[in-house]
């Protein structure tokens, strides 16, 4: 039976020179247990990938292992690398570049949360919204939720009082549906583009006069659904696509999230990939994760095996961690690194 399937994008090892031609695209690695389990790992460059992207691709493989590409009821697609045909390229030569944050002496660990179905549906309905047409989602409640205590943990590790400093959130946007007609979900590259939303001190409410301030959930919520939903309704999605217009949306992100007055959470969403139906001959995965990140403040939600629940791989560094972990209003509703099986 095949025991796990581990994907992940990054930057595979090489010489750390960031020459492209000289790093791998794709790295793979079989590791066989005397139990007979396996456990596949795959390591993208993210020059070339992104989530989606790397889902076909896994796809791909596997129906290929299988034999089964024929199959027309098989979630079979070829990653196909044209997007520079939907997106003119822009010579970004003389344009300046943000410089990279110093990390110079921090050290970013990675932890796993894991939020059952049942909690996340007690989650979604405690802050389900009378106003909203529709229930928040289990990815924005469980987003919203690590925001709002990475924040508290943020604040408690470095003595900056909660209601003195906005936090933003960035997370990426998948345009392949996005666009009329949409884009073939197989379509291969970085097809995606940053949102970013912004909670200000307002939404800090202090509960009496000397208590800590608190962040109302339910707002935060609120906060972001519209925030996401804004964004992604002003967002160019026409063809012909307007790179400049999109060039400089980006520039305003990077902008944003490098102001260093405020704490910036990086949130990823892998879920509703059909990871857990790569079968290559022994089986589906019993188990697929993310490995360690050790990035600063990111955090990539993937699903359980049951397509309801989330897995939370949160990366910070040790300090905001030890805070976070114990936030008891965040292990109401999720395990610390529970078993596997």
């Amino acid at each position: 039976m095949l025991t796990g399937l581990v994907p992940a994008i990054g930057q595979p090892d090489g010489d750390g020179d960031g020459d492209a031609t000289r790093l791998p695209l794709l790295a793979v690695q079989a590791n066989l247990f005397e139990c007979g389990g396996m456990a596949i790992g795959l390591n993208f460059s993210h020059r070339v990938v992104d989530g989606t992207t790397s889902s076909a691709f896994i796809s791909c493989w596997a129906k290929t292992a299988l034999d089964d590409c024929h199959d027309d009821q098989a979630p079979f697609m070829v990653p196909k690398f044209d997007a520079a045909s939907y997106f003119p390229p822009l010579d970004f030569l003389n344009s300046s570049q943000p410089s990279p944050p110093n990390l110079v002496g921090i050290k970013y660990i990675t932890k796993r949360f894991v939020f059952d179905a049942s909690r996340i549906a007690t989650l979604q309905s405690h802050l389900s919204i009378a106003t909203a047409p529709h229930a928040p989602t289990r990815v924005l409640v469980v987003s919203a939720l690590i925001w709002k205590c990475a924040m508290e943990a943020s604040s408690k590790s470095s003595n900056i009082p909660l209601g003195s400093r906005p936090s933003s959130f960035k997370m990426a946007m998948d345009l392949r549906r996005r666009f009329e007609p949409p884009f073939p979900q197989n379509l291969g590259g970085n097809v995606v583009a940053n949102l970013v939303v912004v909670a200000t001190p307002s939404l800090l409410k202090g509960q009496e006069e000397n208590d800590d301030e608190t962040i109302d959930l339910k707002d935060l919520v609120a906060k972001l659904r519209k925030g996401l939903e804004q964004q992604k309704e002003t967002y160019p999605t026409k063809l012909p696509f307007d790179s400049i217009k999109a060039w400089q949306w980006d520039q305003e992100c990077q902008k944003l999230t490098g102001n260093v007055d405020m704490y910036h959470l990086c949130p990823g969403s892998w879920c509703r990939f059909p990871f857990y139906e790569a079968n290559f001959g022994l089986g589906k995965p019993a188990w697929v994760s993310i490995p360690s990140i050790g990035l600063k403040d990111l955090v990539i939600l993937i699903d359980k095996r049951d397509g309801k629940g989330i897995e939370a791989m949160l990366s910070v560094s040790e300090e905001i961690m030890e805070h976070f972990e114990s936030n008891p209003e965040l292990l109401k509703y999720a395990s610390v690194n529970p078993k596997v099986m």
